[in-house]
Order: C-alpha cells, then sequence, then structure tokens
C-alpha cells in the first residue's frame, strides 16, 4: 500500500499553537543554562582554579548523576499521577526552577581558606607541592588518596550541592518538562517540529554559555591569569539564575493535554515491569547511553586542549577560543534544526537518526586535524577605535569540526525526544496507559548514568595524562594523550550507536497503523462510557 494512502495527516487538534510551541520551547534556554552553563563551569573552576584533586572533583559531579537512576523514574511516575488545579506538570517545574536557580549561587562558596580566593596562585603551589612530595611518579589513586586528605571538605560541598541542584532541582524541572512536549500533540511529524523549537531555544543558550567562564575572567580583571575565573563565578551564577527563571517561568503558560482518569492509574512496579519490556524503547536507550557515553568520558579535554595546546597555556585566549568554537557549534546547530526537522519528515526518524550518528563519528574523527595550534591555523586582525584597539584571533580549523557537529550531533536530541513520543503511543496500545513522564524519566536517567559514569573516568584520565594544574604548560605527551582519548572514544561511540539502531522497529508506516488503532480504541471506550 503507498505510503499516502496509510500516512495520517496533521489535523487542527493536532496542532500546537506557534504561541504555546515558543513558551514551551523556552525551557530549552533554562536547560542549557543549567547544563553547559552552571555544570558547565564547576570542573574548570573547582579543578584549574581551585586546584582541587580532579578525582575527587569528577566522583562529586557522578553522585547526583548515579542518584538520578533512581530519582528520575520517580518524580516521572509522580508526575504522571498528580492531580492538582494546575495540572500534573507545572507544580514540579516551579520547585525544579526555583531550588535550581538558589543552588547555582551556593554552588561557589566551598569551605576554603579564608585568603584562598584572594590568593589562588598560592593554593595551586602549595597542591602542586604536596602532590609532589615523593620523588617518584605515583599511581593516580594514591595521589587521589592523599588529596582526599586536603580536599575532603570541599569534596562533601560540591557532592552536596551537586546533588540537590541536578538529582532534586534540574530533574523537577526537565523531566515534567519534556512529559509536557511528549503529550501536547498526537501527530507523528509535529511532534519534531515541537521539539524542534526546544532545542532551538537550547541551542540559542549555547550561544551564550560558552562565555560565562571569560565573562568571570573578564570580571576579575588583571587578576584572571591568577584566579582563574573563581571569583567571576559568583557574578556570572547570578547572572544565570536570573535567566533560569526568565526562560523556564513561561512554560508555567503550557499545559498538557487532559488523559481520562482511568488511565491514569499504574503501580510502581508494574510500570517497572511493563517498561522492561519494551523492546523499541530500549533499544533507543542503549544507542544513546554508548554515544554519550563516548562523548563524555573524554569531554573534559576539549577545555584543556583549548586552554594548553591551542591556546599555549593562555588562559583567556584559551577560553575565548573555546568559546567561539562552541558559538561555531552552536551556529550550526540552529542553522540545521530545521533541515533535520525536514528530513526527518521526509524519509522518517529512524533513517535521520542513522544520518546523523555516521556522520558524528566522522566529526569527532576530525579533530585529530583540525586541533592544531600551528601559525597558519590563525587568522587575526587588528581593530582600532581612537587610543583603543585589540586584536581578534580565530583557529579557523577547529570550525570545520565545530560545524560537523552543530549540523549532525546536536540535532540527533530532537529526533530522539520525537521518538520517545511515539514509543509512549506504542506503550500506550500494549498497558492502556499514557506514562510520558515516566519514560521520559527513564531514558534521562540512563543518559544521566551514562554521564555519570563517564565522570568517574575523567578526572582518572586527567590525571593519568599527566596534567599539572601549576604549570603553565603541559607536556606534549599530555597533549597527544588527550587527543589521542577524544579520537578514539567519541567516534566509536556513534558506530556502535548506528549498529543498535538498525533493529529499531517503530517506522513511519507502523506509526500511522498505530495511532489508528489508538484513536479507534479511545473511540469505542467513549461511547462505552457514554452507554453506560
Amino acid at each position: 500500500m503507498p505510503l499516502q494512502s496509510i500516512s495520517t495527516p496533521s489535523q487542527s487538534k493536532d496542532q500546537v499553537p506557534r504561541r504555546k510551541r515558543f513558551l514551551w520551547g523556552l525551557g530549552g534556554f533554562a536547560d542549557a543554562a543549567i547544563t553547559y552553563g552552571l555544570n558547565g563551569m564547576v570542573n574548570v573552576i573547582y579543578i584549574n582554579a581551585l586546584a582541587v584533586n580532579a578525582v575527587l572533583v569528577s566522583a562529586a559531579c557522578a553522585i547526583p548523576r548515579f542518584l538520578d537512576f533512581f530519582t528520575d523514574p520517580l518524580i516521572g511516575f509522580l508526575s504522571d499521577r498528580t492531580r492538582s488545579r494546575w495540572g500534573r506538570r507545572r507544580p514540579w517545574l516551579l520547585a525544579g526552577l526555583m531550588i535550581t536557580a538558589v543552588l547555582g549561587i551556593l554552588l561557589w562558596f566551598p569551605p576554603l581558606e579564608p585568603n584562598h580566593l584572594a590568593n589562588a596562585a598560592d593554593q595551586v603551589q602549595s597542591v602542586a607541592a604536596a602532590q609532589s612530595a615523593t620523588a617518584d611518579a605515583e599511581s593516580w589513586w594514591r595521589t587521589t588518596a592523599r588529596a582526599v586528605t586536603v580536599d575532603w571538605q570541599v569534596f562533601l560541598y560540591l557532592a552536596a550541592m551537586m546533588t540537590l541542584m541536578n538529582a532534586v532541582g534540574y530533574a523537577l524541572f526537565t523531566i515534567p518538562h519534556y512529559a509536557m512536549g511528549y503529550e501536547m500533540t498526537t501527530d507523528y511529524d509535529e511532534r519534531t517540529h515541537l521539539f524542534k523549537w526546544r532545542f532551538v531555544a537550547f541551542a540559542a543558550a549555547g550561544f551564550l554559555t560558552p562565555w560565562l567562564m571569560p565573562l568571570a575572567m573578564w570580571f576579575e580583571g588583571d587578576q584572571a591569569n591568577l584566579l582563574k575565573g573563581s571569583q567571576g563565578a559568583v557574578t556570572v551564577s547570578l547572572l544565570v539564575a536570573a535567566v533560569i527563571l526568565l526562560t523556564g517561568l513561561p512554560s508555567l503558560l503550557c499545559k498538557e493535554r487532559i488523559v481520562p482518569p482511568q488511565k491514569q492509574r499504574m503501580p510502581f512496579k508494574q510500570a517497572v515491569r511493563i517498561t522492561l519490556g519494551n523492546r523499541p524503547f530500549w533499544l533507543l536507550v542503549a544507542c544513546n547511553f554508548i554515544a554519550r557515553f563516548g562523548m563524555a568520558v573524554t569531554g573534559i579535554f576539549f577545555y584543556y586542549v583549548f586552554v594548553y595546546h591551542i591556546g599555549r597555556g593562555e588562559q583567556l585566549r584559551g577560553v575565548a577560543l573555546l568559546a567561539v568554537f562552541f558559538n561555531s557549534i552552536n551556529i550550526a546547530n540552529f542553522l540545521a534544526l530545521s533541515p533535520i526537522a525536514a528530513l526527518s519528515g521526509r524519509i522518517g526518524k529512524k533513517p535521520t537518526l542513522l544520518v546523523l550518528l555516521g556522520m558524528s563519528a566522522v566529526a569527532y574523527a576530525s579533530l585529530w586535524f583540525t586541533f592544531t595550534n600551528s601559525e597558519a591555523s590563525f587568522l587575526s586582525h587588528t581593530f582600532c577605535i581612537g587610543a583603543a584597539s585589540w586584536t581578534l584571533s580565530l583557529q579557523w580549523p577547529s570550525l570545520i569540526t565545530a560545524l560537523l557537529i552543530g549540523v549532525f550531533t546536536n540535532t540527533m536530541p530532537m529526533i530522539t525526544n520525537a521518538m520517545i513520543a511515539d514509543i509512549c503511543d506504542y506503550d500506550e496500545l500494549k498497558s492502556g496507559t499514557r506514562r510520558e513522564g515516566f519514560y521520559g524519566a527513564v531514558y534521562t536517567s540512563i543518559e544521566k548514568m551514562a554521564l555519570s559514569i563517564s565522570l568517574l573516568f575523567q578526572g582518572v584520565l586527567l590525571v593519568s595524562s599527566g596534567f599539572d594544574a601549576s604549570q603553565a604548560a603541559q607536556t606534549p605527551e599530555t597533549i597527544r594523550y588527550w587527543m589521542l582519548a577524544l579520537v578514539i572514544t567519541q567516534p566509536v561511540g556513534f558506530l556502535l550507536g548506528v549498529v543498535l539502531l538498525l533493529f529499531y522497529p517503530l517506522s513511519r508506516t507502523r506509526m500511522a497503523a498505530l495511532r489508528r488503532q489508538l484513536e479507534s480504541d479511545r473511540a469505542g471506550a467513549f461511547i462505552n462510557q457514554a452507554g453506560g
């Protein structure tokens, strides 16, 4: 049967008004401000500026991600069952936004010596001296064990703040927010276009978040090379908290579709059991897990490659070049979202995701050639206004990698989240229950599990690479270690994801038939209810 004859066209009741798309989509900006704004500064400030042991910082950041594996499904389950005059999702959204904004400010007040932030260079030197107390090189676990005696209070504080901010505040916001998006429309292609708005806002935030570290250093003025953003982060966090509230609160003006009450009740254990048997869902989860783990496990090295290799040890120059790199990714991502959504509408979500995974492997492999600090790789121009002048320096080969990542890698979440909405339809046909919150929570919690495991490895890999925070320059061996780690782990994760996705069964044709069956079942239930 021709595809046109079984495809269900978008009807007016399935179209989300542009105003609601915009208001709900703004939540993506708040999401990015938390993910790449607040969380993105933690490793840099605590490791590079405050000289806290990298393994301890990574462990503190990993703890909430492990807890998410248990708390996220519970939050999704409770969100699905919530009854209030404001709907199922909005009370949770509001609580999450407020908690995250407050804790994002408290994050930068660790229990340090009174003069620590006033003289960060002395702290770096003292930690370096402690780590070199023995003449022979030590294994990373011995270095970490000794660091515990120095940094344990900071570790406990950071672990507590990160847990409350991410496992509680961020989860309370994002899980109901995604669930609201899953249930705002039932149309196969409209779901992709709805999530496009969220990821347009997410990409727009990406223009600003890479500049938070340069802004923090700018606030520090002449002390930037010594403080490395540790003082300026406090002022920046106040601005980020305001942005989170301003862009997250408009989602409260949206509301999910009303689901018949009889389809709301399912015990938690039964919800887990049915979810475990959902084959399309777990294929998508496994694909995303492996790809995310490959990206995250060595993702920490991007900052250090730009600062110590491309930027040649100049802190402000390195973070500025990295910010340009990330801005280029987001420009490409911003421009690619609509074409990728159109491609998905033309060939389907699964084929589109296969293309994105394969090309993402190419994108990350390309950095071996584009992350160079040769003179020929820089374009410089000096601007003069009166007596003032400044020089703009651009490392242009890295922008090729940035373009590929923006077009292919950063558009994947738009497609995968639209696929989860389809999976919720598949689940409703099997179980008779709408569980967008639960499925979204399980998906994100397992994604966070990939990040948490990778975070544990990040600190170990950074210490094993020979990184020394007390040195203005790192050894060629250390830099080569970073580069090899990036080009090995990242492409492999995407290629393994391709293999798994080949077995994903929910095509456009099957979803069209499934939607017809669901509508028929609902109509029958309505007639029976009316007759009763």
